[in-house]
């Protein structure tokens, strides 16, 4: 089973009062089923700072990085002996 840790950078640390996690999810668990996961952890005000209604990322408004490459889609596929390390960062607008 892999074993996921999820780092939440910006304003996501405040808003969940954290700044990192560890997260099980199971051998065929998709990037999707760690959002839904964690959304149903942490509410509607964190599932929607990260996705769509329809489920896909809200990509102009998140980055999630894992193990240090860009993921912009949700059928990613979380599966490896090593820690899976993954990071969400709000984009910050405005200039």
């Amino acid at each position: 089973m892999p074993k996921v840790k999820v780092s939440y950078l910006g304003a996501l640390s405040p808003m969940l009062a954290r700044r990192e996690e560890y997260v099980s999810v199971g051998e065929s668990a998709t990037l999707g089923d760690l959002l839904q996961k964690l959304g149903l952890r942490y509410g509607e005000k964190f599932r929607c700072s990260l996705q769509n209604a329809d489920g896909t990322l809200v990509c102009s408004e998140v980055a999630i990085v894992i193990d240090g490459l860009p993921v912009r889609d949700v059928s990613f596929l979380l599966k490896g002996d090593q820690e899976i390390q993954i990071a969400l960062l709000p984009q910050m607008l405005g200039g």
